[in-house]
């Protein structure tokens, strides 16, 4: 039905010259926020439905979005990770001094993970953009299969020392990757440095 409506919206633009103002009339951009933030990637409206890129969809929902065309089937697979961090005397902390360099470690629990990776990673981003892996586990690590053979398992992080030298936020964050895809952003915490 919609591929029908487009090759009639196609044929009027045709016959009418291809005029841009009909165009931008019936595809209209869609500015995409998720959590105030915006997406990267527009949406269009089309016979007043919204559409977006399954990429923009599966950014902002921090999932495994997938579409399988054969089955004409959206997948998305939303596993639960908790995340925290704590400090080389075992105490929880989300702010820091701005200049000072910490000693921590990043616990998680990871819940519902009902599908196959072949990696997992923690990362911290600081406020200008440069990500620093604080530990990860794949396939040739010896102890993966105790994390993911099971649809629910913890994590503990190395402890690293980190130099929180800028102020702003830091986002810790714990990336998923499944065989053959790319790593999926699956959890976000901020660290505020003051």
């Amino acid at each position: 039905m919609m591929r029908k409506k487009l090759v009639i919206i196609s044929m009027v633009l045709l016959l009418s010259g291809g005029s841009l103002v009909a165009a931008d009339k019936l595809f209209q951009k869609v500015t995409l926020l998720y959590n105030n933030k915006q997406s990267t990637d527009d949406a269009v409206v089309v016979d007043d439905k919204v559409y977006i890129s399954i990429r923009s969809l599966s950014d902002s929902l921090q999932a495994f979005v997938q579409w399988k065309s054969n089955d004409k089937k959206l997948i998305i697979q939303k596993p639960n990770v908790h995340m925290f961090l704590m400090n080389e005397k075992r105490a929880m902390f989300g702010q820091v001094d701005k200049g000072s360099v910490q000693k921590f470690l990043v616990q998680a629990q990871i819940d519902n993970l009902n599908m196959a990776i072949s990696e997992f990673k923690v990362t911290i981003v600081d406020p200008n953009d440069k990500e620093t892996t604080i530990d990860s586990r794949s396939q040739d690590d010896d102890d993966f299969k105790e994390f993911v053979e099971k649809d629910t398992f913890w994590f503990s992080s190395k402890l690293v020392s980190y130099d929180f030298k800028n102020a702003g936020k830091y986002k810790v964050q714990f990336w998923m990757q499944q065989k053959n895809n790319d790593p999926q952003l699956i959890s976000e915490k901020i660290v505020t440095a003051k």
